[in-house]
């Protein structure tokens, strides 16, 4: 206990000498450590498809059911996971913008500051140099942005880059039990351990072991069947998936989640024989959703970035007992910007002036009315839009190229039209059209919205 001690020693006198100038501060001995699992592309409604997942994380922690990203597109996701806030604030608003993102901000640079053991496996940010460490990780091991994502791909193993012929969720799986065996001699001193999955991301491929696994048979829902989309913007307009791709996309999605379900169960055994299962913090989610065919859109540059359900809606499961209700269905309005707070809070640090979070922990009792969803035109075809997202409706904002003049919008009825069938602005009949000024007037302050006053 004498290393504990003296890590506890250094701690405190590290808050005291930085917390004025943005240190995190934390006092308490019994912090959790934090397990943070983020896949990438995998939409809401593919959890069913992973029993050893929902074993550990459902039956045993809580579902957020009504869980958002707050910008569907892997890096401004993820700017906003480890910062807390909307990419209008943290400033990466495309996957080109990484080096907009202020690491000082960050979840792991506080944690990391506060004592904690840090590390990484997988996935940090869209065009991250291969040849840089992620910062604030004492141990990593991460991919490039090479297309190479499940074999062959070239990696940065803390420091050595180099080539991993395995198979990605294999080789994020071993790092991760590697990582909580060496935590057992660290002498109780807290860890934070990101694991960050290539899949489900495009082009999926899938395990040997699982590549032949079959997979549910899929029955097409109304939005996929939907022919009438006159009531869309054009760019909806324009595309046609054809039910082959999204079929295929599926699939091969599918069979890719198997290994993480296999990464989360061997994760969970070794949590189990170490004995950090109850004190552990443990959060399973996606960075976006995904389309298979809704409205017509499926493909790359397509299948996420648009505002629809299947696009932003991510799965998002927390467990913690004692904190986090085994077997809840958590109905409010969260999103990608509270889990840095829940975090934060669940490690009783208390950052310093540079950590501004949008979002809120959860581990607070809360009633969020609305959300906001923005994104911002990138590659292919989606323009620039924002939306007001509540439990009843979404009103959508598209913009022209100034991103600040509307150009179209829609409204959906979420409880009357839960697939998104019938933009009331866009139909024939002007009778059933919505009175928007007021949502109109709340979109345009929460796009400027900071802190305290955001959603």
């Amino acid at each position: 206990m004498a290393k504990r001690a003296a890590i506890l020693l250094a701690t405190l006198l590290l808050a005291l000498t930085t917390v004025p100038v943005g240190g995190a501060q934390t006092i308490n001995d019994e912090r959790p450590n934090v397990l943070l699992i983020i896949t990438d592309d995998q939409r809401e409604s593919t959890l069913k498809n992973m029993p050893i997942t929902r074993y550990w994380m459902k039956e045993g922690g809580t579902l957020f059911a009504r869980a958002f990203a707050t910008t569907p597109l892997c890096c401004p996701s993820r700017a906003s996971i480890f910062t807390g806030r909307y990419a209008h604030n943290h400033l990466v608003r495309n996957n080109s913008a990484t080096s907009e993102l202020d690491q000082s901000t960050t979840v792991q640079r506080h944690l990391h500051r506060a004592g904690y053991r840090t590390a990484i496996f997988g996935k940090y940010l869209n065009g991250w140099p291969i040849d840089r460490p992620p910062p604030h990780f004492d141990e990593w091991a991460t991919f490039g942005a090479s297309r190479s994502h499940y074999y062959d791909g070239e990696w940065n193993v803390n420091g050595s880059v180099r080539t991993v012929h395995r198979y990605s969720t294999s080789y994020i799986k071993r790092r991760a039990v590697d990582f909580l065996k060496s935590s057992e001699k660290a002498d109780e001193q807290p860890w934070f351990l990101l694991v960050s999955t290539a899949a489900p991301h495009g082009p999926a491929i899938a395990e040997p072991s699982h590549a032949g696994a079959p997979v549910p048979e899929w029955t097409t829902n109304p939005a996929i069947d939907e022919e009438d989309r006159t009531d869309k913007p054009p760019f909806v307009q324009e595309q046609s998936a054809p039910l082959w791709r999204s079929r295929s996309a599926r699939r091969s999605q599918l069979r890719t989640l198997l290994s993480v379900d296999d990464l989360v169960g061997r994760v969970f055994r070794k949590l189990k024989a170490i004995d950090d299962k109850r004190n552990t913090l443990v959060i399973y989610m996606s960075d976006n959703g995904y389309l298979w065919g809704e409205h017509g859109l499926s493909g790359p540059g397509i299948s996420k970035r648009p505002p629809y359900s299947e696009s932003v809606a991510i799965p998002l499961l927390m467990r913690w007992p004692d904190h986090f209700s085994a077997g809840r269905v958590d109905t409010g309005l969260v999103a990608n910007i509270d889990i840095a707070p829940t975090i934060l809070q669940a490690a009783q640090v208390v950052p310093g002036p540079r950590f501004r979070p949008d979002g809120r922990s959860l581990l607070e009792k809360r009633a969020r009315d609305r959300l906001l969803l923005e994104y911002w035109v990138d590659i292919g075809r989606t323009p620039t839009w924002a939306s007001l997202r509540t439990k009843t409706y979404q009103y959508i904002e598209y913009y022209a190229e100034d991103g600040l003049t509307p150009v179209f919008k829609e409204y959906y009825d979420l409880k009357q039209d839960p697939w998104q069938l019938e933009n009331l602005l866009g139909d024939p009949d002007p009778l059933n059209d919505p009175a928007t000024s007021e949502a109109a007037r709340q979109l345009d302050l929460d796009r400027r919205c900071s802190g305290s006053s955001c959603p």
